[in-house]
């Protein structure tokens, strides 16, 4: 009797320290989805000369508190916006030639880094607000492109595109003239994070008419631009160790080094 009661503490005492550990062999995947909203705080910065990607030639790219084609803002969060808002005016200027020759502009936003190391599984839904009043000639034509991304300061590869959404190519402008709801669905298939890491949502607008313009509108409860993920806003558990443009123009982003900027 005592030695099956022996047995029997010590099975308890298995499956109780089994459900206790199994949290840490697992991934995380798709559950509550946690919006993080985009703000108008500090920005990063960064240049790069003009180079060479597959058949396309992308010229020289400059991204800082004046630049009037690449603006990365810090950080996105789960705070709803309560403030007036910004209204962001790009102008197409980054080139890129060659089968497809046209001019881009975006704007991005990242996440706090993330406290450990985890996976993330599952759909990204974008809601960006934006508008232009552009008028494009014979012949101009636009599309806008959305993305995230895996902003890694401290890794081999700084950016690794998770995935991005191209809008068809048409006619004249491809968006309305006051501020309108853009929504895409993007996707994380199972990528892991590395702690420090943080996730890139970008948005912009491409086309064939150098100095296309445009305006991005967040960080206001009249048009809070924002992304929906498959994730806890803290991100903090340890348990989880596998718990985030033209297309061109976005795949760029692996080849771009960052500095900070002091917060304004």
């Amino acid at each position: 009797m005592r030695l099956a009661q022996k047995y029997s503490s010590r099975l308890i005492l298995i499956l109780t320290l089994t459900l206790l550990t199994l949290p840490h062999l697992a991934s995380v995947f798709a559950g509550p989805v946690t919006s993080f909203y985009f703000h108008d705080n500090s920005q990063l910065t960064f240049s790069y000369p003009s180079f060479q990607l597959g058949n396309f030639q992308v010229s020289a790219i400059q991204a800082n508190q004046s630049s009037s084609s690449a603006r990365i803002f810090s950080s996105a969060d789960s705070n709803a916006p309560t403030a007036a808002g910004v209204a962001v005016p790009l102008s197409a200027q980054i080139s890129v030639s060659g089968q497809q020759s046209g001019y881009a502009a975006f704007v991005a936003w990242v996440t706090n880094p993330f406290p450990s190391t985890l996976t993330l599984d599952g759909n990204v839904t974008m809601h960006v607000w934006m508008g232009s009043n552009a008028s494009l000639g014979f012949l101009g034509g636009s599309e806008f492109f959305m993305g995230v991304a895996d902003y890694s300061p401290t890794g081999s590869g700084q950016f690794q595109l998770l995935d991005d959404y191209l809008s068809s190519a048409g006619f004249g402008n491809v968006l309305t003239k006051s501020p309108t709801e853009y929504v895409e669905a993007l996707e994380i298939n199972q990528h892991q994070f590395a702690q420090g890491d943080r996730m890139m949502f970008f948005a912009g607008v491409g086309s064939n008419e150098q100095g296309y313009a445009f305006t991005i509108y967040f960080d206001s409860p009249m048009w809070p631009s924002h992304a929906d993920i498959p994730a806890d806003p803290a991100l903090t558990l340890p348990e989880f160790p596998s718990a985030i443009l033209i297309v061109t123009t976005a795949l760029l982003f692996s080849f771009i080094p960052i500095k900070r900027k002091p917060d304004k």
